[in-house]
């Protein structure tokens, strides 16, 4: 075995030209290399790193004359163990030391090849997504969910079918990387309870009990896959190379078109550690893009970084003035506000509506959604009027207070069938706001057919069928379902849906009709008095691709009676048509018989289509 200095600049373990690469950074001045020939408690070979393999507080040391590729390390700092951050896999624990107790963790020096089968990101325009966040536990653990490898990335292949009937195009992962769910790395402790969602004790019914970190909001090890994540990982067995598994989802996902990003929570790592990552899953897993949690100069280093310039960066709070940069994109929480106050029917809400509907930077892109993780389902924000978080254990003191929502009636599940049908079409309306407007909708996994967790908006330490999505297979969940399909289908088939620049309200490209435009009682104008609730929104296909003579009018009613909107007068074609009405039969909208307007039950969206000929008529 030969040793000599290492290269610095190159973090972790990496094989360059033959020869091992370890560097790692620690301010200690007793730091320690451990290599073992299997997953055991004593190392075949221990290298003491000393002054002359330090540059800084970075150790790096060559390794040559010797095969390691069936090898594990870990590093010895001040005689305790710990884990490499950049480390790719960490293996099950074993004991370390005589008298102590500390869990040992083992990371594979190499990791086997993978064969991508010329698969590359995919780099969607953000005007062309539909984004479908969810957890990878949570979102097939369920039985309902019936796929063979449950809560796993295999379980997540198992369902392209399904996302890709439904019209997916970029799948949100909540984190991924090797978080702490259950206080096992003491190194990621920080005065013996974890950065943010604490594993902590907590007391249910009086017992003491442990809080799992089921979300991954947290520190952890970002360059390696959650190992429980995979299928191939078990308690008896080998788990190395369950990376691969990750792989593989990616590039079965991109094969039918489907995107991946990963969400990082990033609190107290340096800005190179975290660009270092976000840098390795590009290329080394292939992801599309990544939503960033982390301060403004890792934000900033991030966006301008020219390797990651096709990479989809999202955060919160990027207006665009921080710089242009067009694969930047902001979550938007402001749309789920103004989007749900709407829907319940709260006054003064209809110009806030009209404005973050039609919202769609140039200089960067914006991200849409009416729910998230972080709060109600949609099936529970129509269903609770408050929030029902007591099997937290915080005693329903934790998550947020303000959840503009509404029970419809009565509180929780019901038997009640006019309550139940109201629920429904607020559902549907509520996806028709956030899949409709100009801005790159998102879906929380589950909504598109009702999943609920029992009114509870914040289950982060909840691993149960409660924050699990259940699969549902009924009437309503069907009506639901096609609804959300069909509405994804009509913003793909018209360009004018889905503009990568924003709508200007004018008719730049003279084909008779603006791009957009607001109708009210009368056509061309619509009030915006604090008490009005409805509105009609009309596109103009023939903006978005030349020579498609269609009109598309979304006619929102949030008001609980009955209304009239104007329609715009068309002539030589088919004229107007209801193509999709979130109301029961019986109420459904009606189009006047000179065609002028159309009748909106209460709480309803109706959208119609208009067919005309350019110059036949008078079109107005």
């Amino acid at each position: 075995m030969q040793i000599k200095i290492g290269n610095p600049n190159i973090m972790g373990c990496n094989v360059i030209n033959g020869e091992y690469n370890f560097s790692i950074c620690s301010a200690s001045n007793n730091v320690v290399l451990c290599l073992y020939s299997e997953k055991k408690k004593h190392a075949k070979y221990r290298i003491v790193l000393d002054e002359d393999k330090r540059f800084g507080d970075v150790y790096s040391v060559s390794i040559s004359d010797v095969d390691l590729t069936n090898f594990y390390y870990a590093y010895e700092i001040d005689k305790h163990p710990y884990i490499d951050p950049y480390a790719k896999e960490i293996t099950d624990c074993t004991c370390f030391g005589k008298k102590s107790r500390e869990d040992l963790y083992l990371s594979p020096i190499s990791v086997a090849e993978f064969d991508w089968q010329g698969d590359k990101p995919l780099n969607l325009d953000y005007s062309d997504c539909i984004f479908y966040k969810l957890n990878v536990r949570g979102f097939t653990k369920s039985k309902t969910s019936k796929v063979k490898e449950r809560g796993t990335f295999k379980g997540i292949i198992e369902k392209i079918p399904y996302l890709k009937e439904l019209g997916i195009t970029t799948l949100e992962l909540m984190p991924a990387y090797e978080y702490d769910e259950i206080g096992r790395f003491s190194q990621l402790k920080e005065d013996g309870i974890l950065s943010r969602y604490g594993v902590d004790a907590r007391y249910i019914n009086g017992e003491k009990s442990c809080a799992p970190n089921f979300w991954g909001y947290t520190r952890g090890f970002y360059f390696a896959p959650k190992a429980s994540f995979s299928s191939v990982v078990s308690g008896k067995d080998s788990n190395k190379d369950y990376s691969l598994e990750f792989k593989e989802m990616v590039r079965e996902l991109h094969k039918v078109g489907i995107e991946v990003c990963m969400e990082m929570f990033f609190d107290k790592e340096t800005v190179s550690l975290c660009l270092d990552c976000v840098r390795f899953w590009v290329r080394e897993y292939h992801i599309d893009g990544v939503h960033l949690y982390g301060d403004e100069t890792i934000l900033k280093t991030v966006a301008a970084d020219p390797f990651l310039s096709k990479t989809k960066i999202i955060t919160i709070f990027w207006d665009g003035k921080k710089g242009t940069y067009k694969h930047m994109a902001n979550y938007n929480n402001d749309f789920q506000n103004i989007a749900r106050q709407l829907l319940k029917g709260d006054e003064n809400q209809l110009m806030a509506f009209m404005n973050a509907s039609k919202n769609n930077p140039t200089n960067s892109a914006v991200i849409n959604y009416i729910t998230n993780n972080n709060g109600f389902t949609l099936y529970d924000l129509v269903s609770y009027d408050r929030k029902h978080n007591e099997l937290n254990g915080e005693n329903n003191r934790d998550g947020e207070n303000f959840n503009y929502s509404w029970n419809c009636g009565e509180e929780g599940p019901t038997k009640k069938r006019k309550i139940i049908d109201l629920r429904v079409k607020q559902i549907k309306n509520a996806l028709t706001m956030v899949l409709l407007s100009s801005g790159t909708p998102l879906i929380l996994s589950g909504d598109e057919f009702g999943n609920s967790q029992e009114g509870n908006n914040n289950p982060y330490c909840i691993d149960s069928e409660i924050s699990w999505v259940t699969w549902k297979d009924n009437v309503n969940s069907k009506k639901i379902f096609e609804w959300t399909k069909e509405l994804i289908h009509l913003r793909k088939k018209y360009k004018i849906l889905h503009q990568s620049n924003p709508l200007t309200m004018s008719d730049g490209l003279q084909v008779g009709f603006p791009d957009l435009s607001y109708h009210g009682s009368n056509a061309w104008f619509a009030p915006t008095d604090n008490f009005i609730r409805q509105v009609g929104m009309m596109y103009s296909a023939n903006h978005g691709e030349a020579g498609v003579n269609k009109l598309i009018y979304v006619a929102y009613n949030m008001h609980w009676e009955e209304h009239d909107l104007a329609l715009p007068k068309i002539d030589g074609g088919k004229g107007w048509s209801i193509y999709l009405c979130s109301a029961a039969k019986k109420e459904k909208a009606v189009i006047s018989e000179d065609g002028r307007s159309v009748k909106l039950s209460p709480r309803s969206v109706s959208i119609l289509i208009g067919d005309y000929k350019p110059g036949k008529g008078k079109n107005k």
